[in-house]
C-alpha cells in the first residue's frame, strides 16, 4: 500500500515517552481533516497498547516507536518495540477475545478490535510492529455547532433536528462550553440563557474578552422580557429564538447566521487575498540550460495553501514546494508567513543540501509562536550539475520519476516539521536521463475525490497521463494532466492542488 509518512518518533519505553508521543499524535490529527470519532479512536487505542508495552512484566522493550501514515484509503498508526513478540491477532483465534485479555493481564485488546477497522502484527528479529488501520470517509465536512443547554431533554431534542446535517456537541452550561472551546473550534453556538454556573449571556462576554467573539451566535430562551433582550442585541448575537423552538426554525435561522457570517468574512479576508495572493504564485526556475520546470495549481477558490520557491547560484539551485494544512482563507494567510520565513532560511542555505534546510525549518519552527500553529508538508530539491537531483521531504507525498518504461516512486519520506524540537531528514539522489521527467505535487492532485473509490482513479488517471504525455513538450503536457485532473476532480476541487513538471532537456 503506497503510504505518505506524516510523523515517526522513538523514544526510550517510559510512560513519560507515551505521554510526549501521544500529545504529537494528538497535535497532527488535530491538523488533518480526520473525523472527531477516528481521531479519539487512534489516540486511545495508541494510549492502550503503548501503555501495556510499558508496564507489561515480561522483559520490556527498551525503545518504542510511533509513527503515522496515510494512504488514498486510510490512517495507519504503527507501533514498533524490540521486546518479547506478543501476537494479538494470532492469540485471538485460538481463544476467547475477553478470556485472553484477561490473561495477559490487561494489554487492551478487547478496545483496541472495538476501536479500528483492522489490525496486523509483524515481528523480525529486531522489533515487533502492531499496525492500527481505520478507513479514511469522504472528505466532505458539516459545520461544528456546539449546543449549550442544562435542559437534557430540550439539548437531546436540538441534537435531534441537527445531527443529520451538522457535526454537534453539546455541553451543560457556559464554563463546560469556555473549555470545550480552550482546545476545539466550532462554526456556531446555540446556547440557552438561563443556565447554572454560567449564564449564556456571560458565555458571550467572555468570549469576547478572549477575542473569540467571531463565532456566530444564536441564543434560545423562554424568556421575553425587554431587558434581556437588550442584553443579547448589545453581545452582538446573531439571533434570539424563543423557545420552543421547530425545527424548521432553527434550521432556517442556522442557514442564515451561517450564511451572513461567511459572506462578511470572505469579503473582508478577500481584500487581504488580493494584496498577498501574487506572492503565492509558483515561483520557480533553474539558472540551467539543462533543466526545465513548469507549474500548474488549482485551487478551491478561497485561500489556498500551497507555494513553491527557489533561490539559484552558478550551478546548483534549490527549490522547495510546501503545501499548509487546510483549504480555507486561514492556509493562505499561514502559507504567506511560511513563504516569508522560508525566503529568509533559502538566502543563507547550502543549496546543496536539502535537507539541511528542512531541518533548520523544522528546528525553528517548533518554536516559533507563528508557525507552530498550523502545519505544512514540504519536498525540497537541489539541482546539482547537469543531470544530478537530490531530494529530501518531511510529511509530503513521494515524487514520481518518470521514465519510457514507467514511473518510479521515489522513497523519500520524513516527519511533518515542527513537531519534535530536534529533526533530521535524509536525502536520496537521482540521476534524470534527456527527456525523463520527475513529478512533483501537493495531495490535493490524488486526494481531490471524496471516496476512496473515486481517489484511486483520479491517482491512476494522473499516473497514466504522466506517462501518456512524456513524449509531448511539457507545456503540452502539463496542460493536458491538469485537463484530466479538472475532469475527474471537478471545479473547484476539494483540496488545493499543484503539480511540478521537471524536465532534463
Amino acid at each position: 500500500m503506497n503510504s505518505t509518512l506524516l510523523f515517526s518518533d522513538t523514544k526510550p519505553t517510559s510512560l513519560e515517552s507515551v505521554r510526549v508521543l501521544r500529545q504529537s499524535l494528538s497535535k497532527i490529527l488535530k491538523n488533518l481533516e480526520i473525523n472527531t470519532t477516528v481521531l479519539n479512536q487512534c489516540l486511545l487505542c495508541f494510549s492502550e497498547w503503548s501503555t501495556n508495552l510499558v508496564l507489561h512484566p515480561i522483559q520490556p522493550s527498551k525503545n518504542i516507536s510511533l509513527t503515522l501514515r496515510k494512504s488514498n484509503s486510510h490512517w495507519q498508526i504503527d507501533i514498533i518495540d524490540d521486546g518479547i513478540p506478543w501476537d494479538p491477532t494470532e492469540q485471538h483465534k485460538e481463544s476467547e477475545l475477553s478470556e485472553f485479555s484477561l490473561k495477559c493481564g490487561g494489554r487492551g485488546i478487547d478496545i483496541i478490535q472495538d476501536q479500528t477497522d483492522d489490525i496486523r502484527y509483524k515481528s523480525t528479529i529486531e522489533n515487533n510492529t502492531l499496525s492500527l488501520l481505520w478507513e479514511r470517509s469522504p472528505s466532505h465536512k458539516h459545520p461544528h455547532i456546539l449546543i449549550v443547554e442544562d435542559d437534557a431533554i430540550q439539548s437531546k431534542l436540538l441534537q435531534a433536528y441537527l445531527k443529520s446535517n451538522f457535526s454537534i456537541t453539546a455541553t451543560t452550561n457556559g464554563r463546560e462550553a469556555l473549555q470545550f472551546l480552550q482546545h476545539n473550534t466550532v462554526d456556531l453556538i446555540i446556547s440557552d440563557i438561563q443556565m447554572p454556573e454560567m449564564s449564556g449571556l456571560e458565555l458571550r462576554s467572555q468570549l469576547e474578552k478572549e477575542n473569540n467573539f467571531s463565532i456566530p451566535f444564536i441564543f434560545l430562551s423562554n424568556l421575553q422580557d425587554t431587558n434581556t433582550v437588550n442584553c443579547a442585541a448589545e453581545l452582538g448575537i446573531d439571533d434570539f429564538l424563543q423557545k420552543p423552538v421547530q425545527k424548521t426554525q432553527l434550521i432556517h435561522s442556522i442557514t442564515r447566521v451561517l450564511g451572513r457570517f461567511h459572506q462578511v468574512y470572505h469579503a473582508l479576508s478577500e481584500q487581504l487575498n488580493q494584496k498577498i495572493a501574487h506572492t503565492l504564485l509558483p515561483q520557480v526556475e533553474a539558472h540551467s540550460d539543462k533543466w526545465k520546470l513548469i507549474t500548474q495549481q488549482r485551487t478551491v477558490g478561497q485561500g489556498g495553501g500551497d507555494f513553491t520557491l527557489s533561490r539559484a547560484n552558478n550551478n546548483n539551485t534549490l527549490l522547495l514546494l510546501a503545501d499548509v494544512m487546510g483549504h480555507d482563507e486561514s492556509a493562505k494567510f499561514f502559507a504567506y508567513a511560511y513563504a516569508g520565513y522560508v525566503r529568509g532560511l533559502m538566502q543563507h542555505a547550502d543549496l546543496t543540501q536539502p535537507s539541511q534546510l528542512l531541518s533548520q525549518l523544522s528546528n525553528n519552527a517548533f518554536k516559533d509562536q507563528l508557525l507552530s500553529q498550523t502545519m505544512l508538508t514540504t519536498c525540497c530539491l537541489s539541482f546539482i550539475g547537469d543531470d544530478t537531483i537530490k531530494i529530501s521531504s518531511a510529511g509530503h507525498p513521494k515524487p514520481l520519476h518518470i521514465t519510457p518504461r514507467g514511473i518510479n516512486i521515489i522513497e523519500i519520506e520524513g516527519t511533518l516539521p515542527g513537531l519534535l524540537p530536534t529533526t533530521h531528514y535524509k536525502e536520496t539522489t537521482i540521476s534524470m536521463k534527456y527527456g525523463e521527467r520527475l513529478a512533483l505535487f501537493t495531495d490535493g492532485l490524488f486526494e481531490s475525490g471524496d471516496t476512496i473509490s473515486e481517489r484511486d482513479t483520479l491517482e491512476k488517471a494522473i499516473k497514466k497521463q504522466l506517462i501518456e504525455t512524456l513524449h509531448l513538450p511539457i507545456e503540452q503536457a502539463i496542460n493536458q494532466i491538469i485537463k484530466t485532473f479538472d475532469a475527474l476532480a471537478g471545479t473547484p476541487p476539494n483540496d488545493d492542488a499543484l503539480l511540478l513538471l521537471i524536465e532534463n532537456q
